[in-house]
């Protein structure tokens, strides 16, 4: 594993040092990372039963181990593997920002970002884990930078801000952690002794931490922001793979803590909030890529709700459960890896040749983009958990496990599984609906703003290669799922290895794919031996009450949704804004729904710091007498301070 930090560390240098001729660096930078990437990926997946570990030599920040166990080398072969497709798809699309920022450096901080993240899973001590993990912090800001222009730098300290109160958590924790253990090393926690309490605030503290970072409800406000900021490779790797590097330390620290039935409840209470409002705020977004950011919380809740299931299992030793928990959370984790990257780099096509995020904008690009349309529309049914797909395939071990749980004695145990299913249920039926207006807006229909559509194009080949191998994962992993099922339950058991059942066939993929290929042709079987419906398709514009049709006429995304949000409008804060300047001009339209926590937790926040800050200005006023005055009085202060308490 050295050789491949070594390898990432040298193509982010080498392309630095390419500074001044960007168009090489890039070229090389983003190619030698995609070929590191899928050398990478197969040396995880191959050493997946092994453990590795690696001290840096040297005395540089105090030699820390690295270790990679079987759950270590599981999400170091997800980080891989979507690096390799997001590598291969930079190759042409880092071109768009070509004027707006050196590539040299874009392809510096994309390969420092991938070994970020794989070293923040490898590290095995308390000081080198912090440091790397505020390192990959910063070093996605830098990223998010690359897109410069409006609102970029708030956008940037908004995600930093969210970061910060994550990493403050997460340093308490572990210190308390380190405490207790009598040392830094990670392999020194195995034996925790500590009681109710101390056990369950050190869980809230490290769901705090990690879940911030992984955009789970209320902390998820900084996924629109800042994916809709950051160049689409960027949002893919920090969506596709970042937030998973939080889930991973969050599993590896919580499992190391007394296990407590509670640890399940708050997970699955958590799990379904975030589902819902993710979805909710997804369904009702006019901007593509910010559908998609929402998307991603409500994806973490789905992954928090097997997680409940799981660490349920193991506080009321109940092993089946805690097994399907786990597969479940881990196979809907390779599964949003997947199909999360896959939708924010087909984001960055349409972007690139409409230059537009609003969905109001556009229309019709299945004509002048086949294959991203048809890519996107894979995808979207893959999220929307549609058999046969992988979506489908992690959703129903997800339900089977909600399903084990809720039949289990006792009120809460049936009282929160129940809220898992119920919240499951919907989010399914919402996400179906959110990513039917997403990919009908931007690729059905015609165009409603002909100036952003009429130009477009489809991409290179280049970059529709590695698309087209997610793509088909997405096809071949719902397939396979059994397969996949027993590849993630030998992880599994090396977590919980006192559990010595295994997961059953869970389903046959083969048979619903049967079933649905007799269902889909059972219509048109029919009509042929009726002899029904043999006339000519006639073709004519829609029927518009009378008048001629326009692509005015069409719904779009604020149609789509308006009912919903008239339902929902308790939560959600809808402004609209109409502006007819004359009797026969065009009436434009502007819609903005607002974040309930936004505005009733995190404005206030801000607004207060902000006042508080002004207020403190004040002793900054150019007067150097009075900054003579201020080192005086502290100076009296440390002294008196010192003479009467040191």
């Amino acid at each position: 594993m050295q050789t491949i930090f070594t390898l990432f560390f040298l193509t982010s240098l080498l392309s630095l040092l390419l500074y001044k001729k960007p168009i090489l660096a890039q070229k090389i930078g983003f190619g030698l990372a995609s070929l590191i990437s899928l050398y990478a990926a197969i040396f995880f997946f191959s050493n997946l039963e092994n453990t590795l570990v690696w001290r840096l030599p040297g005395n540089f920040i105090s030699s820390p181990l690295f270790r990679l166990d079987s759950l270590g080398m599981f999400f170091s072969f997800l980080v891989s593997l979507i690096a390799f497709a997001v590598s291969l798809f930079s190759f042409d699309y880092a071109m768009f920002y070509e004027k707006k920022a050196n590539l040299a450096v874009f392809a510096s901080l994309f390969n420092a970002f991938i070994l970020s993240m794989l070293l923040v899973i490898a590290s095995d001590n308390v000081f080198s884990f912090m440091l790397l993990w505020e390192i990959m912090t910063l070093i996605s800001a830098f990223l998010i930078l690359v897109n410069d222009g409006e609102g970029a730098g708030r956008n940037v300290m908004i995600y930093l801000g969210i970061a910060q109160i994550g990493a403050f958590c997460l340093m308490v924790a572990l210190l308390i952690m380190a405490s207790i253990a009598g040392g830094f090393e990670f392999s020194a926690f195995d034996e925790l002794n500590m009681g109710f309490g101390m056990s369950l605030t050190l869980f809230v503290l490290l769901l705090i931490g990690f879940g911030s970072k992984a955009g789970m409800f209320p902390f998820h406000v900084w996924l629109p922001l800042a994916y809709c900021q950051s160049p689409s490779n960027a949002s893919a790797l920090m969506s596709g793979v970042m937030i998973k590097v939080a889930l991973f330390a969050f599993i590896k620290f919580a499992l190391l803590l007394p296990q407590l039935v509670q640890f399940g409840y708050i997970l699955l209470f958590v799990g379904a909030l975030s589902c819902i409002f993710g979805i909710i705020y997804s369904l009702v977004s006019n901007d593509y890529k910010a559908s998609i950011a929402y998307s991603s919380c409500e994806n973490v809740g789905i992954i928090f709700l097997g997680l409940g299931g799981a660490f349920y299992g193991i506080g009321t030793n109940s092993p089946m459960i805690a097994l399907l928990g786990f597969i479940a959370a881990f196979f809907h984790i390779l599964n949003h890896a997947v199909f999360k990257s896959l939708l924010f780099m087909l984001s960055g096509n349409v972007f690139t040749a409409t230059k537009t995020r609003n969905m109001d904008a556009l229309g019709g690009l299945h004509k002048k983009m086949p294959i991203t349309s048809i890519i996107f529309f894979v995808t979207a049914l893959s999220i929307c958990a549609l058999p046969p797909l992988n979506g489908f395939a992690s959703e129903w071990v997800i339900y089977k496990t909600m399903v084990m749980g809720g039949i289990e004695e006792g009120a809460a145990s049936r009282f929160f599984f129940s809220l898992a299913i119920i919240a499951l249920s919907i989010t399914g039926a919402m996400a179906i609906m959110a990513f039917s207006k997403v990919y009908g807006s931007i690729f059905l229909g015609i165009a409603r703003d002909t100036k952003s559509v009429e130009e477009a194009k489809e991409v290179s080949f280049i970059q529709l290669l590695p698309l087209g191998l997610l793509a088909s994962l997405c096809v071949g992993i719902g397939i396979f799922m059994n397969n996949i099922v027993d590849m993630l339950s030998k992880i599994v058991l090396t977590l919980i290895p006192q559990t010595s059942v295994s997961a059953d066939r869970l389903i046959s993929m083969p048979i619903i794919i049967m079933v649905m290929f007799l269902c889909a042709i059972l219509p048109f079987v029919f009509l042929y031996l009726l002899k029904a419906n043999n006339k000519e398709v006639r073709v004519t514009e829609p029927w518009a009450c009378g008048f001629l049709y326009n692509k005015s006429m069409q719904i779009g995304s604020n149609s789509f949704t308006g009912d919903i949000r008239n339902a929902l409008s308790f939560i959600l804060k809808h402004e609209q804004e109409i502006k007819i300047d004359g009797y026969f001009s065009k009436a434009v339209y502007k819609h903005k729904t607002h974040d309930l926590f936004w505005d009733k937790l995190y404005a206030p926040i801000i607004h207060s710091v902000m006042v508080i800050a002004d207020k403190i200005g004040i002793f900054q006023n150019g007067r150097t007498n009075l900054y003579a005055g201020y080192i005086l009085i502290y100076l009296c202060l440390v002294l008196i301070i010192g003479y009467y308490f040191l």
